[in-house]
């Protein structure tokens, strides 16, 4: 195409041109007679004469058009760098032989087949091909699984089938979409790829122009990251709302470690034969049946470890060596290869040491500069080279940038980033000496220098967790500067967030913020992601409000301070708080009416802090007093009534803590109702609906109602799916729900479902807890649930460990705060549970005296803990029956049957649990010898029973049937007779 261009452009001549129109004229003498009348002569002479013309005019447009698509096609070169750079390494290599292991390693030239990932190529292809699809792509996946590869795998693919593809080069955003637009004339379709997107710095203006792009050419992204979805939240908080609107909806392509283990074997031994063939080695031995890799293995990490076989040329035994061993290994290999090279004499290095090198290769790769005068400024920060000849600078930037050459937009790039990113972690923090240059290389970056490398420790911080020290180092040296790149980087990894959180939120506390700054960083950082630095910021933005800002301004920034404390679980001072708050807008409200929405918003968030520390009584009091103006707010205007539907919630909360189970299902009734009709008018409502049928499940489980429970559980859980997707900030209540799914399946004995959605509990409980320790109360939570789930389908020695950790982690949480006391309780009848069906009766006896001991405590505080107090009673009767001591066990039974007495006369969902109860003294009575009460006791248990599979045959009537014949054997052995 682009050779027939240049032809045709040749044609553009005048005098081609002119040929052409004196060709055209030349026709008429020899095409029309001469005897012909003159006139029609004439007629036709002008027509050939204008067609002449037309012709000229024609091949004009078509040549201007022909010579800008060309000019277009040359401008997306310019964009793009080659998928495949003609030469990785050019110099000749030194005189031991010595190469670069790296060059076999990198996609580009690894010369492994490409294994598996059809699925993805066909999909990706299936993407480039559709118009109608998002223009965008996001690619992630864990380091090392491949991402890179499939990226130029199915570019190559593309390029194949006509497409203009290559990687994106830093900064050059605009001008590839202005080239694909003007390239639309050469009928072209363009593939530009974003490696390691997570640490450009240019992807703002990269979407700024996407969002504007209007061309008719097919233009396609792809942004090549770890973690997509945290990336986007990244990008949103730093974007505007039409470019925030374009990475939202990005189709989003997930990878996940490939094959099984019989797969990675044979991966790995095709690996080894063919870095050997490359590195011009006999292969050594593998077995087609055992190597060292392991399931869920990375591509990189197999790939590494058959690099690391070749170059011991043994095969290995064992499990695959962890990944800071082989990544010493092949630097140690590519260090031998600097040295080689460095001494030769066209570099003119004269003598230079192991670790100058190693920190010219250590720079070069962190910050990655853009050229070479950039390169020479990154090494002067190396204190070897801070006052060294310019020419000896120079000459080390062309030794390193002639090894690695920059691609891709990335700057230098040694090898593969789990190696490179430990190679710099390590260069930077292993001896008193690497971090003594660590702190000449970090100090004073610019923003765009301190953006990048912020972000790469993060990523490098997923698997060597030194980085984070540096990331710490980084930032401290200029807390309010950095502050908004801290937030990023944080924002864009998954696996260590909480403790970037912690870590900058420690950066900012005693930082000089001013309140402009404060405020923009406020914008910029969710607070279900980094939950600890928007603390951090709810405090200076209280000192500056209190400082020069209006009481009523004040009182909205401590409002914000109280939810910032309530989300990291710091109950104590939001309780403190959220009392100052109060009462600045009691006094508002007092004197001017307009206030009593600041005062709705500071009652309900007293009466979370109240929850909180436990003080439930008064809790329900001020809700109540919270629910009340709002209805009157809402009776006003009903803009209030969102409010009050979360009013009506929190209120049921508080009456749920106090046992107050009939009322709290009239109100949540009333909410969910509520909630219904909002979210009929707009969808953006359904939060609340979620919450709401979330705690409705909760409320039929305390009313028995397990039937319906399951139905709304059912529901709460896809509303809470459906919000989660939309925004992660809703995945705490997703979790919530999946609890108490859990929960209801259990009451109406569907083990199965029940483990599934206990185990995706536990899952995400988990993944909360690493982003946000306060999440720990609901992991505690799932893992009871799960530890009832796994009893249900017969998996005993798992439900012990989850037991086990359940109890570690509630007791951790009681020794913090007194609160969570209540959940300790629930997990040491749970574990006592497990212990019995494990056989370990002794240990069971232990635990279920420790949590009857318990829960007396509670009930002392709050009777509403009653029923657990006697389910803790039935525990310790049943272990006292494996361990032999029936007169204690009849006396305990005893005291369980009066306790559930009392409950059940009082609210009838507990009938179930009090014939549960009876039949436990009945059989405690078998055992002592009590034979006639025993029989007084198991009558009672039919009787029971059959009122309630009146009202529910479907859980109830088969344990009347079974005791009923009990009962009916029972008799004649002892030679009495009831009616029956």
């Amino acid at each position: 195409m682009g050779r027939w261009l240049r032809k045709l452009t040749k044609l553009k001549s005048p005098w081609v041109l002119g040929a052409v129109a004196s060709i055209g004229a030349g026709v008429t003498p020899l095409v029309v007679p001469g005897d012909w009348p003159l006139a029609w002569r004439a007629l036709i002479a002008a027509v050939v004469a204008a067609l002449a013309g037309a012709s000229g005019s024609y091949f004009g447009v078509v040549l201007t058009r022909a010579e800008s698509a060309a000019a277009a096609v040359e401008a997306l070169h310019v964009a793009l760098d080659p998928l495949n750079p003609p030469q990785l390494h050019r110099p000749q290599g030194p005189a031991g032989g010595e190469r670069s292991v790296f060059e076999l390693l990198l996609p580009q030239s690894c010369p492994t087949p490409f294994w598996g990932r059809r699925a993805e190529r066909d999909w990706w292809w299936a993407w480039c091909q559709e118009e109608e699809l998002s223009g965008l792509l996001v690619v992630d996946g864990p380091g090392g699984c491949g991402k890179t590869r499939l990226a130029l795998r199915a570019a190559q693919e593309a390029a194949a089938d006509g497409w203009v593809t290559g990687w994106l080069r830093e900064g050059r955003a605009a001008d590839l979409v202005a080239a694909a637009a003007a390239a639309a004339a050469a009928d072209r379709r363009v593939l530009a790829l974003v490696d390691n997107a997570d640490t450009r710095t240019d992807l703002a203006s990269l979407l700024e122009a996407l969002a504007h792009y209007q061309g008719p050419a097919l233009l396609r992204v792809v942004l090549i990251t770890r973690h997509g979805v945290e990336l986007g939240q990244a990008l949103q908080a730093h974007l505007p709302e039409r470019h925030a609107l374009l990475v939202r909806n990005a189709p989003l392509m997930s990878l996940l470690p490939l094959g099984e283990t019989s797969d990675l074997i044979r991966w790995y031994g095709e690996a080894v034969r063919a870095f050997a063939s490359a590195w011009g080695t006999p292969p050594p031995p593998v077995s087609d049946t055992n190597a060292p890799v392991r399931e869920g293995q990375t591509m990189a990490e197999l790939l590494a470890q058959a690099m690391v076989t070749v170059l011991r040329r043994a095969s290995p035994t064992g499990s695959p060596a962890p990944l800071d061993e082989v990544a010493g290994v092949l630097f140690e290999h590519e260090a031998r290869w600097w040295r080689g090279t460095a001494a030769l004499d066209r570099w003119a290095l004269a003598p230079v040491s192991d670790p100058l090198l190693a920190r010219v290769m250590t720079g070069l790769a962190l910050f990655a500069p853009a050229d070479e005068p950039s390169a020479v400024g990154v090494l002067r920060r190396v204190p070897e080279l801070a006052d060294a000849p310019a020419e000896r600078v120079t000459n080390l930037v062309r030794w390193a940038h002639a090894l690695y050459p920059p691609t891709a937009g990335a700057g230098l790039r040694i090898g593969p980033n789990l190696l490179a990113d430990w190679f710099i972690t390590a260069s930077l923090t292993r001896t008193e000496g690497d971090r003594h240059f660590a702190r000449h290389l970090l100090n004073d970056p610019t923003d765009e220098q301190a953006a990048r490398i912020l972000t790469l420790l993060a990523r490098a911080g997923e698997h060597h967790p030194p980085a984070r020290l540096l990331f710490e180092q980084l930032l401290g040296g200029d807390p309010v500067r950095l502050a908004h790149h801290a937030v990023y980087a944080a924002l864009t990894t998954a696996t260590n967030r909480g403790e970037l959180d912690q870590t900058t939120a420690t950066a900012l506390a005693p930082a000089d913020l001013d309140p402009d700054t404060t405020t923009r960083l406020l914008r910029l950082t969710p607070a279900y992601a980094l939950p600890r630095c928007v603390l951090a910021l709810a405090r200076h933005h209280v000192r500056h409000t209190g400082a020069t800002g209006t009481p009523p301004e004040l009182g909205d920034a401590l409002t914000d301070l109280v939810v910032a404390l309530n989300r990291v679980g710091e109950h104590r001072e939001e309780l403190q708080v959220a009392r100052e708050a109060l009462d600045l807008f009691r006094g508002l409200a007092d004197d001017n009416p307009v206030h009593r929405a600041g005062l709705n918003r500071a009652l309900s968030n007293l009466s979370v802090a109240l929850d909180g520390v436990g003080e439930y009584r008064e809790e329900v009091r001020v809700a109540r007093e919270a629910l009340a103006l709002c209805r009157e707010l809402a009776d006003d205007d009903p803009v209030h009534r969102p409010v009050l539907g979360r009013s009506l919630i929190r209120f049921a909360v508080a009456l749920a803590r106090v046992g107050q189970h009939r009322e709290q299902v009239e109100v949540v009734r009333e909410a969910v109702g509520l909630c219904r009709e909002l979210v009929d008018g707009d969808p953006a409502h359904r939060p609340d609906l979620a919450r709401a049928m979330t705690d409705l499940a909760i409320a039929l489980d305390a009313v028995g109602e397990h039937r319906e429970q399951v139905r709304v559980a059912r529901e709460a859980v896809e509303l809470c799916r459906w919000v989660a997707d939309d925004n992660p900030a809703h995945r705490p209540a997703l979790a919530q729900a999946l609890i108490h799914l859990a929960a209801a399946l259990e009451r109406v004995n569907d083990p199965h479902e029940q483990l599934g959605a206990a185990r995706e509990a536990v899952d995400l409980c988990r993944e909360l807890v690493a982003d946000n320790p306060a999440h720990r109360f609901d992991l505690a939570e799932a893992l009871v649930r799960l530890a009832g789930a796994l009893d249900g389908v017969g998996e005993h020695r798992e439900q012990v460990l989850v037991a086990r950790e359940a109890v570690g982690l509630c007791r951790k949480l009681a020794a913090d705060n007194s609160t969570p006391r209540p959940a300790l309780a629930r997990s040491l009848d749970n574990l006592s549970v497990a212990l019995h069906r494990a056989g370990e009766h002794h240990e069971m006896l232990q635990v279920a005296r420790e949590a009857v001991d318990l829960c007396r405590e509670l009930v002392a505080g709050n009777p509403a803990h009653r029923p657990a107090l006697a389910r803790s009673l039935g525990n310790v009767s049943v272990a006292l029956h494996r361990v032999g001591d029936p007169r204690e066990q009849v006396r305990v039974a005893r005291e369980a049957v009066d306790l559930y007495r009392e409950l059940a006369d009082d609210d009838p969902t507990h009938r179930p649990a009090l014939a549960r109860a009876l039949l436990d003294l009945s059989a405690a009575l078998e055992r002592a010898g009590e034979h006639r009460e025993q029989i007084q006791v198991t009558r009672e248990v039919v009787d029971l029973y059959r009122e309630l599979a009146a009202r529910d045959p479907d859980l109830f009537h088969q344990p009347y049937v079974d005791n009923r014949a009990a009962l009916r054997r029972l008799l004649p052995q002892h030679d009495i007779t009831f009616d029956l």
